[in-house]
């Protein structure tokens, strides 16, 4: 044995000791947290929970952040105020809550229009036919879900955890909006110390690549979501005057659904054409229904090649291609959220794609 032992490398021996180690130790910390599975699954229920606020803060500070800039900017032309900051969320916030007063007021005034328009006889109508048929109408509710494989009480279950869902998006909408006014009140103070504490620990070098990619991104970012929201809300506008002008139904309406479409590249014209259709043909104003499209072709027309160039950065410059793909990976990944910022991402790794390329390129030219 000792002979074996003594014809051996020394120095591949302890290199598999090593390794043989390494996997044992591996296999025991793998035991222990599938043994200890509840706890960890426990745990990260609790970081996705503050996390989600956190997340919701930080985008709404950072799409108010030029609306609050604005308001500080102003009540500071003169003279610094401390109460400056404050008061410029607080409009903030009460502009966009206005902004959403006004399109649930469309809304509720749309569907009093069309309500109104049903008699009460027709309304009495409709009650007799439901309390005289309670027993048929349930019956052929239960054979509709069938047909799609459900069943009543199945549905309801899933209208339960929809309810569920509606409960945590409120909830951390409520959280994300407390998180945003700190990050608006002490974004700076928060920026500089997380900023020292990377710089501490991971050192100088990685502290400038993290604030150049941070530069880039901002500049992207901020180039385009605050330009896209811009570019909606006049897309909007427009649609809505140039409607009531040529006396398309529902012209608010139809205007409002444009410019949240708007918000998605080639989403707004395809949710106007076909918002402008079915109204028109349901109420039978064929007429407006030639003008309104030849209308909304060339307020899009105007948007596309004027408009929209102009507000966003010029960063953002990026193949159809590109942007078409971008939105197909974005809405399979994150749904509305993930088309909403599946350009900009496509955009900031195209700038570092090329950036790779032009130094490689440098490198074997020199």
């Amino acid at each position: 044995m000792k002979k074996f032992w003594d014809s051996l490398d020394k120095k591949y021996v302890k290199i598999c000791g090593y390794a043989s180690a390494t996997v044992i130790i591996t296999i025991i910390i793998l035991g222990l947290l599938y043994s200890s599975g509840v706890f960890w699954v426990r745990l990260w229920s609790i970081f996705t929970a503050v996390l989600k606020p956190v997340v919701i803060g930080g985008i709404i500070s950072y799409l108010l952040k030029p609306i609050v800039d604005r308001f500080d900017d102003f009540f500071n032309r003169n003279k610094y105020h401390r109460w400056s900051r404050y008061l410029s969320i607080l409009l903030s916030f009460l502009l966009i809550l206005a902004i959403f007063a006004l399109i649930i007021v469309i809304l509720v005034l749309t569907i009093y229009k069309n309500v109104s328009a049903i008699n009460a006889d027709t309304i009495m109508g409709l009650a007799d036919l439901i309390q005289n048929d309670t027993e048929n109408l349930y019956t052929a509710i239960d054979n509709l879900l069938k047909s799609v494989g459900l069943s009543i009480s199945r549905f309801s279950n899933l209208l339960f955890k929809a309810v569920i869902s509606v409960k945590d998006i409120i909830t951390g909408l409520f959280f994300g909006i407390i998180f945003s006014i700190y990050f608006m009140m002490d974004g700076r103070r928060i920026k500089d110390y997380w900023k020292r504490a990377f710089a501490i620990i991971t050192g100088k070098k990685n502290e400038e690549r993290v604030e150049q990619f941070w530069h880039d991104a901002d500049r992207i970012f901020s180039g385009y979501l605050r330009g896209q929201f811009i570019d909606a809300s006049i897309v909007c506008v427009l649609t809505g005057v140039v409607f009531l002008i040529v006396g398309v139904p529902e012209a608010l309406l139809i205007a409002l659904l444009v410019g949240i479409g708007n918000l998605i590249p080639y989403v707004g014209p395809i949710v106007g054409y076909c918002a402008v259709t079915l109204v028109c043909l349901a109420t039978g104003s064929y007429h407006e229904l030639v003008v309104g499209l030849v209308s909304l072709l060339i307020i899009m027309v105007i948007d596309g090649n004027v408009i929209n160039p102009r507000l966003l950065s010029s960063n953002i410059k990026i193949h159809p291609l590109l942007v078409v793909a971008a939105l197909i990976g974005g809405g399979a990944l994150g749904g509305f959220v993930g088309m909403l910022v599946a350009v900009p991402v496509a955009a900031l790794l195209k700038l570092y794609f090329d950036r790779f390329l032009a130094k490689k390129e440098s490198e074997d030219n020199n």
